[in-house]
Parts: C-alpha cells; structure tokens; sequence
C-alpha cells in the first residue's frame, strides 16, 4: 500500500513509525478479522514495543486521518479488534511481566501477556489471575480487560472489571492517565468524569450493575459513589474505544488448595438452567451447563460415538420414566484439603438428587485429576464443535454470548430454542449457566441477501426478548460490531447519552475504534463470509468431502478463535518461531478468504500476497486435528499452489523433490549409478553445483541414495512360501525404497520374526505425497491411479499394507479418497493400510512374557522420541508406545509436533533457518540432553534426515529398535549398527 504523504514535513517521530509499518497486503489481509463476522481491511499494522511507539503512533494516525484500534490475541468474537485505520497488535513484542507483588497479590504488566503466561508466572506464589477465558492460552490480559472477558471461574472470581487494580492509558493528544480504584490521577479528567456521573445518577443506578454478567455498553456505575468512584473497573470494557492501554495492574487470587467436581444430569437442559441459579455460594467455583443437543454433535463427529459415556445420566431407566440425561451441570468445588472439597461436591450431590424442585436425575463426583480432566474435556469441545453443525452446516457468531440474571435463564433458553426455530435456524447453546451466560452459534446463511435480512431479524428479536428478562447483550468480550447497533433495544436515550459522554471526556477527537459502542456500524456491514465472498471459488482438486466440495466452505471453517497461535501442542510451527500473524493458520485462512473475494487481492489465485502467507506452511498437518474445527491448510495450501503456478514454470525444487519418486527410480534402474552419484556429491563443488540446478537450500546437506533400492533387495533375497491369512504386504515408500533402506529391511526381519509372509510390491508404487506437497495435485492424481493398478492385484486378494513412513502412510490412508473418490480400489487401499506399530502392537503379550508369538527382549534404555507430524495429527502413536515399552524402551515424546524439516520444505531456499531454529525447540536440546546410551527414535525419513543434521545423533525406526531386542541378538547395541548399509 502507498500511504499517502503526510500534510506537513514529517517529524522524526512519524518518519520512524512510518517505516516500520507494515502497509503490505499479504498483512493487512491477515488482520481483516478476528475471531467475528465482520472484516475491515486495516491501512497499517504497528507491531508495538514500547509506550513510545503508541504515541508516536497515535500522532501519526492523527495526522494522516486514520483511525486507532488496540489488538490482542485477536480472538474476539465481536469484531472490537479491526478497523480501517492503524491497527496496535501489542501481543508480538508489549508483552513483558513487569512485576508481581505476591503480598499485594498484584501484578503489573504490559497488555500484551497471555492469560496463560501471567498464570504461569504467579502459580510460583500460590496464585493465579481470576479470568479464565477458554482463549487463556492465546488472549492477552490487555484485550481481556478491553472487553471485559471473564471465563468459567467468575463465579468465583468475577469478570476482568473486578480484577483491576488500575490502568494505564493513552489518549488521543499523547498523554498518558493512570486509572484506579478512586479516580484517576488528572484532576480535570475526575472533574468531567464526576460532572457526567452526577448528571445521570438514576438511570446508572437503575440500568446498569443489576448482575454480574452485565458487560454491554460502558461500566459507568463503577463511577457511582457508592462504588467509590473505580475508574479503573469503568474503563475496563470499553473496546478500545476510549484510549490505548499501556499498562496494567491486575489482581491475583489463591489458588485453590483442592478442588473436586460434581457433575450433575438433568432431565432437560432448561432443568439445568434452573439449577444453575442456586450455585453462586461459598465453595463451588463453576457453574458450567451443557445440553444433549451439544453431546449428540459431539459424538456425530468421526471416531466419536460413543463420547461422553462417563457422563452421568446415561445410563437409562431412571424414575419418572426418564431414559436419559438431557443437560448437564459441571460444578467445581474448592476446599482447603482434598476431603474437604469433595464433601462440598457430594453434599452438592445429594442435594440436587434429593431436591423437592428441580432435581437431578444423576450426579457423579471425581477428584482424580485424570478423570476430571476426562469429564471437563467433554464441556470443553463444545468450543469447538459448535461452531460446525452434526451435518457440516456452518454456524456462526454474533447472538454468540448473552446473559440474564441466572434466576431467568432457563425460561430464556427456551424462548431463545423456539426463536431459533421460528427462524429456521439451528444452534447449540451452552456457557457458564451459573452467570446466566449462553454461548451459541448459529446457522445463519451468510452469503446471500436472503440469508442476511434472517441474520438481522433474528439479531433483532433476539435482543428484545433478551431485554425482557432484563438481560445484556453481552455477558463477556463485549458488543464490538455484532452488537453496538442493538444497545437501544437495552438501555434508555438517558444512558445512551451518558454512554456518548464517557468517550468523549476521553476521546474528543474520535480517533479509537470507530463503530464500536458509540456511533455504531449496523450489524450486518461488511460481514467476511457475506455477500460477494465466492466471486472467485473454483472447483477444488480434492473432493473436500466435509466441506460439501467447497474450497471456500473449507476455509470458513476457521472461526478465529486463535489456537493456532498457542504456545502449547503443534500448531502453529510457524508462527510458534516468528510470532506473525501471517504465519498463523488463522493469518493464512483470512488471506484465502480475502483472494475468494477478490477485492483486495483482485489476482485470485496468482496472488503473489497468497503464495507468500503461505510459503512458511509447513503442511505439517498439526491444524487438521489440534484446531477445533480442524482447518486443514496443507491441503488449502496444495489446492492453491495447484492453481497459482497452472501454466506457469514452477521453481526448480518443485521439480527435483516433487518429482523425487521418479528420479531416485531412474537413479536405481542404472547398475552402479547410486554409488556413483553419492561419490560425485561427496566433492564439494559438485554438491554445490547440483543444488544450485536443483534449486536446492544451499545450507542443506545433500541426501545419499541407497546403493539398491528395497524392491530391488527383495526380489534378490527372494520370498518364503505364503500363507495367505499371514501374508502383509510391506508398502515400498520412495524414501524407505531408494534413501534408506535399513527401516524396510528390519521391518522385513521383525514381520518374519512374527511368522509374517512379507511381499514387497514390484513396479512404480507410490502415494503421490511430493506432488501433493509441492501443489502438483494432476500429477499426483495421475500417479495415484497408476499405483491402485498395480495394486490391485494385492488388494483384491485381501493382504494388509504396512506402512513404514508416517507420511505416506496417511496419505494413502486419508488424502487418496480425496483426490479420486470415484475409484472403489482407493477407498480399498485406505482400508487396508496399516501403520507398522498397530499391527505389531496386537503381537504384544498381556503379560509381558517373550514367547514365540514375541520373539523380543528388552533393552531398558530411554529414548527420545520424534513423532512425525502426520502420525501426530492423522495418525495414532499409541501402538508404536506399547510396542516400545514392550521392550523395555522409556520414551520421552516430543511435544512440540513438527521437526522442522517437514518434507521437500526444508530443502526448499530460504526455508533453513526457520527449519533449524524449529529443531531448536525442543528437539535437538532434548537429543543433545539426553542420557548415555538413550536411544533417538524418528519413524519418518524427514525427521531422521533433521537429526542428523542439527546434532550427531542418527534417529532409529520402530522396526530398527525391535531388530535391536531380539532374543538372539540382545548385546549391546548402537542405533548406528541398524542404519542402511
């Protein structure tokens, strides 16, 4: 973008700011939301590091007419976190823990600290911060405290309001204010403040404070005598809208010294509703309700029947002729021993069992950290779950959290259940029913005009009846732009006005977040899956079966709820070592959804921006399973890498590692010409001189070929006569078959060992992964078809495909049906594949005894342990641990998912030092950490290849470790001994 030059000479200040925003569209595309409906393509992005960069940067918004909007984690659901104008993300670098005063049970902080990351900090003395927003992992306290977030502990603990102490903020004219407890520390301002607050003292009396949830429109009974005039506590909430906060101070609670949990199940959920409004007292921490429509979408979802068996109330026949539970409340107890926390939940118990009214039909109390783990995971995948209906429909934000006080919420859920209806529309609600608080997305059809005049009169009826229960629009994350227009239908034109007052007193210029609150934009303006998002959807390559064939449909799953820019689990590498909104999944979702649209990025899928938010995508796989709605970018990636370089030359390592397969099986069809190729790339200049050609990272060690491929091996060594109900058939992957064939021969001598009949395909095999990876979907589907004739053979006769490569094992085991759904040998080829591990892993004695149907040891050393990427998110290493463990390994996992090599990307230029320092995470410390003797153990070609590079280890497979333990060959070994020759 080319800002417009400035209407004075530049200052130093605007000319130091102006260079470091970030004004390209490949960015200001990955901003264009949050976590809501709404997008606003922003004109800049300051990534902030200090409290001067904001005044810098509010003067020369200021000066070039644009607007301000503070950003977090982004995660919103309201749309308060996108504007226009100059966008502060403070979550990148204004992110620093200052202090924590353990006696004062405070803590001060820049806004940009994770929830998570300032619990963390004070679990060290005992404490925690209160609000616990299912975002914790990702949100910012500072954005927390903008929308006044709250969680499943207000119960206990209350909303961001009632944990601030006070607040540092920017104004619009560069000075800074400290907010606090009594005031504030500018006496003008405390004057006006006073002025306003004195004028309006009845209707903030009567319409504001009346529970606890209430959160819509400005806190501004906090301002009331009687509340010793908080000005802290009335800033928190406003959205951005009335200042830049700089600094925080923040309160910090006990933790708990024990707690338990009660859950209890309902005839209905309405029945849960009821009960949940009898749960705010001493001892219990959570009131958290959920209903059996919630848990039949749980379990419609694949591998996912039977969820939710521990719940109580399922298993039928209790009295009243009640068959099963239809709504459960999850209460947590908290006590100052282990006995005395699950006494308050079993006399919780027996209350609601026993209860003259509202009466539990079961309840089931846990204090074992693992099963109320179990218990809790089944509440919290309704983040997730809900906002895909059991059937893929979409469901969508924006009714997403009202609240009315608890005594009303279950006759509010049933008016909300038949407005639903009425409408034609479908949700799943469930929230923190202690707070009178319902979480719910919606069907609601986005894309078409029709669709919209639904959305609006639903959004309408909807707060009205809220209002009627004397309720709020929002019970946390504020109205934001989904709805600020509705505010009226709430509060009378007195508070209204009085609203209109409080920004002005702190914002006369109108520069913050425009739309929000005051002045608001209309609810159904410029929504991103709306109107006009398809302009430029084309048919995909994969069949994209859970998206109803939509590639567009595919990238709408991402609701922005931000997981992918946790710190925890495997997702997202990338912007776990870059920090980018770019590089998160979420980044890259928004920069497709924008390309479909084609206003911003009118080249579509030539779009040089894409190709760039999308180049650091490992195609790791890790958001396919840790997203809650399983965004899948490897496979958005692919499609758009298919289309952008259609007709086009492609770069060179396209060719060399997509075309992998092909070349190492010209290089081995040549007596000899694998020996001399790894003797000619032994002399630097030539290793030099083919990876320039080949487009290869020059920074990488070039691979080795082996000197005969395994198919080649197999055929010399000949085969044992077949049992047909004991032959499997060993899938020759490219790299086990041509690289290193020392995982496909021990697996050969583990499977014979276990009284297999091994056959080795003949002929070209192969899953198409380096075609499908690099974009090369027809040439992939072309190799595909190849590879289900040559099997089909085998196949048909029934015999189980063991797959060595984790990679190419889900490929064929996931990705083939997609890319030739028509074909009945693919979907035969799906079936029978099996990961090595499972299929040794039904070999392992119950009683750990080595026999003849086992014939291994065990070797008692550790292991560090490289699960691959495509295992860990489309597989299950659980076998391959009960085969170690077996034999005596004590394997320490690594946690952070991918290695950083994933594949052709790492050989791919510029890709090397993000690789490295992906390696650098955990796993080339954890490798050069480990014990004596331990064995490093990486199943896929990738990983192994990224061991050795990054320390001086040589990873083992599976099959290498059980040649290891055989009975004859227990001496002590080295992983060096069970590498390829």
């Amino acid at each position: 973008m080319e800002l417009l030059p400035l209407t004075s000479p530049a200052t130093p200040a605007e000319t130091n700011i102006r260079s470091r925003l970030r004004t390209d569209m490949t960015a200001r595309a990955a901003y264009v939301s949050d976590a809501s409906i709404f997008r606003r393509l922003p004109a800049a992005i300051l990534e902030v590091r200090s409290e001067k960069d904001i005044a810098e940067a509010i003067a020369y918004a200021a000066a070039e007419g644009m607007s301000v909007t503070s950003r977090g984690g982004g995660t919103s659901v309201a749309g308060n976190a996108i504007g226009e104008g100059l966008v502060l993300d403070t979550s990148r670098y204004f992110n620093r823990i200052l202090e924590i005063d353990p006696v004062a049970q405070t803590a001060r902080i820049q806004p940009g600290v994770i929830c998570d990351q300032l619990r963390d900090a004070a679990a060290e003395f005992g404490l925690t911060y209160g609000p616990d927003p299912s975002t914790h992992s990702r949100c910012t306290v500072g954005g927390m405290v903008a929308n006044n977030a709250c969680g499943s502990h207000s119960l206990a603990w209350g909303t961001a309001a009632d944990n601030v102490e006070s607040v540092r903020v920017m104004l619009s004219d560069g000075s800074t204010v400290t907010l606090g407890s009594t005031g504030t520390d500018n006496h003008q301002l405390n004057v006006e403040l006073k002025k306003l607050r004195d004028g309006n003292l009845a209707p903030l009396r009567t319409e504001l404070g009346r529970f606890p949830r209430q959160v819509s429109g400005y806190g501004l009974h906090y301002l009331l005598p009687e509340n010793g005039f908080n000005t802290a506590r009335a800033f928190a909430g406003t959205e951005g809208t009335c200042g830049v906060i700089t600094e925080l101070t923040v309160k910090l609670v006990k933790k708990p010294k024990a707690t338990a949990l009660v859950v209890l199940a309902f005839e209905t959920v309405f029945d849960a509703a009821a009960a949940a409004a009898t749960m705010r007292r001493p001892g219990i921490t959570t009131a958290e309700g959920m209903g059996g429509d919630l848990l039949d979408a749980l379990r419609s979802r694949p591998g996912q029947e039977l969820a939710g068996s521990e719940l109580p109330g399922m298993a039928g026949g209790y009295a009243n002729g009640v068959e099963k539970a239809g709504g459960w409340l999850y209460c947590e107890t908290a006590g100052r021993t282990p006995v005395e926390a699950q006494a308050i939940a079993d006399a919780l118990a027996v209350e609601y069992l026993d209860a003259d009214s509202v009466a539990a039909i079961d309840a089931v109390v846990v204090a074992d950290p693992g099963a109320v783990r179990t218990l809790w995971r089944i509440r919290e995948a309704s983040a997730g779950i809900v906002t895909r209906l059991p059937d893929g429909g979409e469901a969508w934000p924006s009714w997403e959290d009202s609240a009315v006080p608890p005594e009303h919420l279950a006759d509010y859920l049933r008016d909300l259940y038949a407005l639903m209806a009425e409408h034609g529309l479908r949700g799943i609600p469930f929230g923190h029913f202690g707070e009178g608080c319902v979480h719910v997305r919606i069907s609601f059809t986005l894309g078409t005009e029709e669709g919209l005049a639904v959305f609006r009169s639903f959004m309408e009826a909807a707060a009205e009846t809220v209002a009627r229960y004397g309720g709020s629009l929002s019970g946390e994350h504020g109205d934001g732009r989904a709805r600020s227009e509705l505010l009226d239908r709430i509060y009378s034109p007195e508070v209204l006005d009085a609203f209109k007052g409080f920004k002005k007193i702190f914002d006369p210029t109108g520069i913050f977040n425009p739309g929000v609150l005051i002045d608001p934009e209309k609810i159904d303006d410029r929504l991103r899956p709306g109107p006009g998002q398809r302009k430029h959807e084309l048919l995909p390559v994969h069949v994209l079966t859970r998206d109803k064939g939509s590639l567009v449909n595919g990238v709408n799953r991402c609701v922005g709820v931000g997981a992918c820019r946790s710190a925890e689990g495997a997702m997202c590498p990338s912007f776990q070592a870059t920090g980018d909104e770019v590089h998160s999944t979420r980044g890259r979702a928004r920069v497709l959804s924008e390309m479909f649209r084609g206003e911003s990025l009118p080249s579509a899928y030539k779009s040089e921006e894409v190709k760039e938010a999308l180049d650091l995508c490992l195609s790791c796989k890790a958001c396919a399973s840790e997203c809650p709605v399983n965004v899948d970018m490897a496979t958005y990636k692919s499609e758009f890498l298919h289309r952008f370089y259609e007709k086009r030359l492609r770069p060179m390592a396209h060719y060399t590692m997509g075309w992998l397969p092909v070349l190492t099986r010209i290089l081995h069809s040549i007596p000899g010409a694998a020996n001399a190729t790894n003797a000619l790339l032994r002399f630097k200049p030539m290793e030099m001189l083919v990876k320039k050609l080949g487009g290869i990272e020059p920074t990488r060690n070039m691979i080795a070929f082996a000197p005969e491929s395994l198919q080649a091996w197999s055929r010399k060594r000949g085969s044992a006569p077949s049992s047909p109900d004991k032959t499997v058939v060993l899938w020759p992957d490219s790299f086990n078959n041509h690289l290193d064939t020392g995982p496909g021969k021990a697996a050969v001598e583990v499977l014979e060992a276990l009284g297999y009949t091994v056959v080795i395909p003949d002929g070209f095999v192969c899953c198409g992964l380096t075609w499908h990876s690099t974009g090369q979907l027809d040439a992939a589907r072309k190799v595909i078809r190849h590879t289900l004739k040559v099997m089909e053979p085998l196949l048909d006769a029934g015999y189980p495909v063991i797959g060595l490569e984790p990679s190419c094992t889900v490929m064929l085991g996931h990705e083939i049906t997609e890319l030739v759904p028509n074909d009945p040998r693919a979907a035969a080829l799906a079936a029978a594949m099996v990961p090595f591990g499972e299929l040794v892993a039904k070999h392992v004695p119950v009683d750990g005894k080595p026999s003849a149907a086992w014939p291994f040891g065990t070797l008692n050393v550790g292991a560090v342990s490289q699960v691959h990427c495509h295992e860990r998110s489309q597989g299950d290493h659980l076998p391959s641990s009960k085969v170690l463990a077996a034999v005596g390994i004590n394997e320490r996992e690594i946690e952070t998912g991918c290695c950083g090599l994933a594949g052709n990307w790492g050989f791919e230029p510029g890709h090397a030092e993000l690789s490295r320092s992906l390696g650098e995470r955990e796993l080339f410390p954890a490798i050069r950490g480990r014990a004596e003797g331990d064995f490093v153990l990486a199943d896929g070609f990738s990983c192994r290849t990224q061991i050795s590079e990054g320390t001086d280890a040589s990873g083992m497979h599976l099959a290498q470790v059980l040649v290891a333990a055989r009975l004859n060959d227990l001496e002590p070994q080295t992983p060096s001994l069970h590498e390829a020759s």
